[in-house]
């Protein structure tokens, strides 16, 4: 009697166990770099996620901006304490760098489908040739352009600068001194994050950044200071101005720049929020279209096999062509998967809103290198290259010169 009340009561309390592991599921820590309305979204995926099951509870955690987030991410790997997975920016740098191709362990285990993603999202989520993370929260820059001015100035509010030279002719009409005071008061075009868009501008002129590894810069060719030297033409030609770049959103928002190239990500602020109708456009072409994307990756990262499992069935979960199309709509990053823009929640988009057309579509002309330990720092020299030639503090051959002299140092240290 006594042996059989032992059993009975193990057996409860065995029974409780697996309960109470089923009812509240594995738990994972799951960090993001995203704030505001895209914070808000993500939020809220993971809270749909968490609903639909029992087998896994996603804690997401808010990891700061993109730069904390790494911070952070350096911080977690010395001491141990990293998360099973997130959203992380630069993410091939703090996985496939360490080693640390984990994920595709499970995605060939669970035959994940990568083949729905757009080949340039996976050049981003690649570090020397293989896949460490995935794609997600992806933008590119894209045109934008105020209605109202093209009607203003007789140009067809339906008809965007297709190419170099349209964009140069309609900057002219656009870049108007309305008070006759001899100053310029609405400019025909200004550019944010031109270090990014000066990048799409090599490759629309069939130039490349880096060969095919990244270990090697390519943008001091014909083709780079062909795409520098038209960038200083359209401040020598009076259509953009010289070193206001960081105002450009803003005085596009205020209505003093016809034509504004920035982010996509810009759609789910602006859309329905603006004093005038504003039309969008892909980036304008030179030889080709070409664009280049940024934003951040799913990673995962190394823990017990059963947690890794459990990260895993979330980012299944999260790279669902409905929850990237969701995510899309509700965020204006772009739709990693070609199979999102056949859903009804993306057709549906196209016709309410459909200044996000252009954005989407234009993902099948993304050209990306590979993460490579000095993307920061080449980020940063164009940044500062640009702003030399602009105030003319260098001419264009010296400029990129000085650039790839100091990239390639950069990379051998």
């Amino acid at each position: 009697m006594k042996k059989l009340l032992v059993i009975v009561t193990f057996t409860i309390i065995v029974f409780s166990l697996c309960s109470s592991v089923f009812a509240s599921g594995v738990k994972i820590d799951f960090w993001y770099a995203l704030s505001g309305n895209s914070g808000e979204v993500f939020s809220g995926m993971i809270e749909e996620f968490n609903q639909s099951q029992s087998e896994v509870e996603v804690n997401g955690i808010y990891s700061g901006k993109y730069a904390d987030t790494a911070n952070k991410i350096i911080a977690a790997k010395a001491s141990d304490t990293l998360p099973q997975g997130g959203i992380i920016p630069a993410g091939p740098l703090f996985t496939g760098a360490y080693e640390n191709y984990k994920i595709l362990d499970y995605i060939e285990k669970y035959k994940f489908n990568l083949g729905k993603f757009y080949p340039g999202t996976l050049d981003y989520s690649k570090y020397q040739g293989k896949i460490c993370v995935l794609p997600f929260n992806i933008s590119t820059p894209i045109l934008y352009y105020n209605k109202a001015l093209f009607k203003k100035i007789g140009l067809d509010p339906e008809k965007p600068p297709q190419t170099w030279e349209e964009l140069k002719e309609y900057g002219k009409k656009l870049t108007l001194d309305t008070d006759n005071d001899g100053n310029t008061d609405i400019w025909g075009l200004n550019i944010k994050n031109i270090d990014w868009v000066f990048k799409a501008f090599i490759l629309q002129n069939e130039g490349k950044i880096m060969n095919e590894d990244s270990t090697e810069v390519m943008f001091n060719s014909p083709e780079g200071l062909e795409a520098l030297k038209y960038w200083k033409s359209l401040t020598d030609e009076g259509i953009m101005p010289v070193g206001l770049h960081d105002l450009a959103e803003k005085h596009f928002l205020a209505g003093s720049v016809g034509i504004y190239l920035g982010s996509s990500t810009r759609l789910g602020k602006w859309s329905g929020q603006l004093d005038f109708d504003f039309g969008t456009a892909f980036l304008p072409k030179n030889k080709i279209y070409a664009v280049t994307m940024g934003g951040a990756t799913v990673a995962l990262f190394p823990s017990t096999p059963e947690k890794e499992e459990a990260t895993w069935k979330f980012i299944e979960w999260l790279l669902s062509s409905e929850n990237i199309a969701k995510w899309a709509a509700n965020t204006g990053y772009i739709p990693t998967a070609s199979s999102a823009l056949k859903t009804l929640i993306v057709q549906k988009l196209f016709q309410e809103k459909p200044e996000y057309k252009a954005a989407f579509e234009q993902l099948k002309y993304v050209q990306n290198y590979e993460h490579f330990s000095a993307m920061g720092t080449l980020d940063r020299t164009f940044y500062e290259m640009l702003d030399k030639v602009e105030r003319e503090a260098l001419t264009p051959e010296e400029a990129l010169e000085e650039a790839a002299e100091i990239i390639t140092d950069d990379m051998l240290q």
